[in-house]
């Protein structure tokens, strides 16, 4: 009998660990793979082969990045005080801009639109890579349910969050992550850009059908249930 609990307590022990040492983080995995990709993706689009350059992105999110732990940032709000990832407890769309970004037409509003949508079942954060200022001149452009935050490489705390989402993955860039901080996919650029004569209304339909369909799998890969997307 002491026998067959201490090995039941074993391969219990025995798994937790190996759960634990094989989970990886998002920061230490971008590090490792950060020369190589960086190496043959500018060599693609010095040659002007944008369709490579996405392919090799789209590689490493999906091969090395999906599924590492992100790291429990603390963003500063427009609003005050600071915004600690950990501490939001549902699935998160981080959307990094820079004041001087074009967004697309209609982009703000589909954004709006569906932070009203989902904002029971899911935090939506625009960070800026700006100062406070230059921040808030755009920020009021969002609605309520989004939270605007900022970080800058001259603040001192921003240094690490700026060097591996800004800098390593790039500044214009969407994080779909779970509830328990997970990485369930990464999304570099803008979403498809409407002609420059589309109708705002149209626009912004192209906008949140692409952010949209992010957002729906976000859920279905989170532990919430599928029911609640049926009912949207």
């Amino acid at each position: 009998m002491k026998t067959t609990l201490f090995l039941t307590f074993f391969l219990v022990f025995s798994c937790f660990a190996f759960a634990q040492q094989e989970e990886k983080l998002f920061p230490q995995t971008v590090k490792e793979n950060l020369r190589k990709y960086n190496s043959e993706s500018e060599k693609a689009y010095r040659q002007g082969d944008l369709e490579k350059g996405q392919y090799l992105f789209d590689t490493l999110v999906n091969n090395q990045l999906v599924g590492t732990k992100f790291q429990d940032y603390s963003f500063k709000k427009v609003s005050g005080g600071k915004l600690k990832l950990s501490a939001i407890k549902k699935p998160v769309l981080i959307q990094t801009y820079a004041s001087w970004c074009v967004l697309n037409k209609g982009e703000i509003p589909a954004l709006n639109k569906l932070a009203r949508k989902y904002y029971k079942d899911l935090k939506i954060i625009v960070v800026f890579w700006d100062k406070k200022q230059s921040t808030k001149n755009i920020a009021s452009q969002f609605c309520g349910n989004i939270e605007i935050c900022y970080a800058n490489e001259n603040y001192t705390r921003d240094e690490e969050v700026v060097k591996t989402l800004k800098y390593s993955i790039g500044y214009l860039t969407s994080y779909f992550l779970d509830e328990n901080l997970k990485v369930i996919d990464i999304k570099k650029g803008p979403p498809p850009a409407a002609p420059k004569k589309t109708p705002l209304k149209e626009a912004i339909k192209i906008n949140y059908d692409a952010y949209n369909e992010g957002l729906t799998n976000l859920l279905l890969k989170s532990d919430l249930k599928k029911e609640t997307i049926a009912t949207k």
